[in-house]
């Protein structure tokens, strides 16, 4: 009798032993790999700060309960499967891709680490997804569309120069998004009944001055710039060159307007990446990406720069200016 009490006071003990152990063991935090081909970090701090409020307001912090691994190839989109490959290969639970070039590479490189997107273009005509309503695969997030909006930024031209006839697009012919986008602004150019030039650049140098000689030669009344990773890095050569040659400029993004552009339309992108932390919120708890709807932008806005609007001698229209959700001064 007296063994086997000792046997089950023993076996009593190990078990608590085992249980008290696992008790101890700290939770698994989850990691999150962030991985943009575009920008630098302090280029797209604005966007990044709005996915970690949106992480906060559902009670995860960095650091605390979360991390976040991120990757940046700075434009030099070679360098983007390689860095994806690193997220892979450290296991991250969830890859947040925002750009083409990203979202492309993470899709080549897992089929099982869930990926959330953020994408400028149609992801079921790119191939990311199935549908809207279920994306299939181990992809969903949110499409901003970016280049769906051409014909408003068109529209938004004509208003301020009534009598354009020419236009010319500014676009990188390498890249897969501005091909996209450059037939977009080709069915607007007909639509408005306007003239459409091409103002075809590629890296690693791209001939900027010579595409503004183009456009002068085109008699162009304005340009549009077509944003990508490539482009960007040269947003400041890019406004200085249409300063001197007196050009307006319609872009897709605000950071374009705050490097020297005259205006932009598009999508209220930090509310974009917000929302997208909703999605990496329900794919910790277990929902599966390819269940998860992929989600169009709530809000737009246009941002107008006065100072460059001056210096390329243009008035912008009151009813223009009521319109704009910011003045640049």
């Amino acid at each position: 009798m007296k063994e086997k009490i000792l046997v089950s006071v023993v076996g009593a003990f190990i078990l608590a032993s085992v249980c008290l152990a696992e008790a101890q063991q700290p939770a698994k935090i989850p990691r999150i790999g962030f991985i943009s081909s575009a920008g630098t970090p302090g280029s797209l701090s604005r966007r990044f700060d709005a996915f970690q409020a949106g992480l906060r307001d559902l009670g995860y912090v960095e650091g605390k309960n979360l991390l976040i691994e991120r990757r940046y190839a700075g434009g030099k989109l070679a360098r983007t499967p390689a860095l994806v490959n690193e997220l892979v290969q450290e296991k991250v639970d969830v890859i947040v891709a925002i750009n083409n070039v990203a979202i492309h590479a993470a899709r080549e490189a897992t089929k099982t680490i869930p990926i959330v997107m953020v994408c400028s273009i149609d992801p079921v005509v790119a191939g990311y997804i199935e549908s809207f309503a279920r994306p299939g695969g181990n992809i969903t997030g949110l499409a901003h569309l970016g280049r769906d909006l051409s014909a408003k930024r068109v529209e938004l031209l004509k208003e301020v120069l009534p009598k354009m006839s020419r236009v010319a697009i500014l676009w990188d012919t390498d890249g897969p998004g501005p091909a996209i986008a450059f037939k977009e602004y080709e069915a607007a150019a007909q639509a408005f009944k306007l003239e459409l030039r091409s103002l075809e650049v590629r890296g690693p140098a791209p001939d900027l001055p010579g595409a503004f000689q183009l456009a002068k030669a085109a008699r162009a009344d304005a340009f549009i710039v077509v944003g990508n990773a490539f482009m960007y890095p040269h947003a400041k050569q890019i406004f200085e060159l249409a300063t001197k040659n007196r050009l307006p400029s319609m872009t897709e993004q605000r950071q374009y307007v705050d490097a020297g552009g005259l205006m932009s339309y598009g999508a209220n992108l930090p509310d974009v990446y917000r929302r997208a932390a909703d999605y990496v919120v329900e794919i910790l708890k277990g929902a599966r990406p390819g269940d998860l709807q992929v989600k169009l932008p709530e809000r737009f806005e246009i941002f107008i720069n006065l100072k460059t609007a001056r210096q390329v001698g243009l008035v912008i229209p009151q009813h223009v200016l009521i319109q704009a959700d910011k003045v640049i001064q």
